[in-house]
């Protein structure tokens, strides 16, 4: 921070720089770290996720977090006071997080709750990130979880183009029997990725004998077998993302 002449020279009588740093703060300071700690914490309060990716709105509160903590004015010298302070605002933290949500979140938010002690912000973020996973998974949008993956290791998500204009809620596995992808990007061949609730496995079993398969005609995706397997849950040597 540098001064005008005419301001230095009020100042230049006074013995040491710490004096000087004193008289200049009580004959300028206007409130404005209250004010922007007001601002912050209104900030935070009113932040939604809105449809937005869970990333970006986890990133713009830690940003927010990062910043009342900066103006964080609070001195404690015991241990213990400092502990609880902390695990309180966290608590805080982490209440302003949950309720940001959209309400597709509402049951992994619940169960949170529940969680005695809360999990750290942190924790809760990836929660919420692997439940968001499952969730796009079971409706089969591949294309979502590549960007989650993606997001993940900071590297910006690719887009495939739908081939000829098909929905991939119309592929059906003639492996498993499931709709929403096709054999060639099965898990139950390529592999489960770390984030797999296989609690679900028991689920699509009975599921799979109450149906009875039929004969499914593969569409044209089929033949992209080693690319599709590749995206979803391997590593090549053209693209190195994994899931999570």
């Amino acid at each position: 921070m540098s001064m005008t002449p005419d301001i230095m020279k009020r100042y230049l009588h006074l013995p040491t720089a710490r004096d000087i740093w004193a008289a200049l703060s009580k004959a300028f300071y206007d409130g404005s770290d209250e004010l922007q700690v007001y601002a912050l914490n209104q900030k935070a309060f009113s932040a939604k996720q809105k449809g937005r990716a869970i990333s970006v709105n986890y990133g713009e509160l830690t940003e927010i977090f990062g910043e009342l903590d900066h103006r964080d004015k609070v001195i404690m010298e015991n241990a213990k006071d400092v502990e609880t302070y902390r695990k309180s605002v966290q608590r805080q933290r982490v209440h302003i997080f949950l309720a940001g949500l959209d309400g597709d979140f509402e049951q992994i938010r619940g169960e949170i709750l529940q969680r005695d002690p809360i999990p750290k912000l942190e924790e809760c973020y990836a929660l919420i990130r692997r439940a968001a996973v499952r969730r796009t998974m079971m409706n089969g949008d591949f294309e979502d979880l590549e960007a989650l993956a993606m997001v993940a290791h900071n590297r910006p998500p690719q887009t495939h183009p739908k081939k000829n204009g098909v929905d991939k809620n119309s592929y059906k596995c003639t492996h498993c029997d499931q709709t929403g992808h096709t054999k060639s990007r099965c898990f139950e061949l390529v592999g489960y990725p770390d984030w797999w609730d296989h609690n679900c496995d028991s689920h699509k079993k009975n599921s799979r004998k109450s149906n009875p398969t039929t004969a499914v005609v593969e569409t044209q995706e089929e033949n992209d077998a080693g690319t599709a397997s590749a995206h979803a849950a391997t590593t090549t040597s053209t693209d190195d993302w994994v899931w999570y």
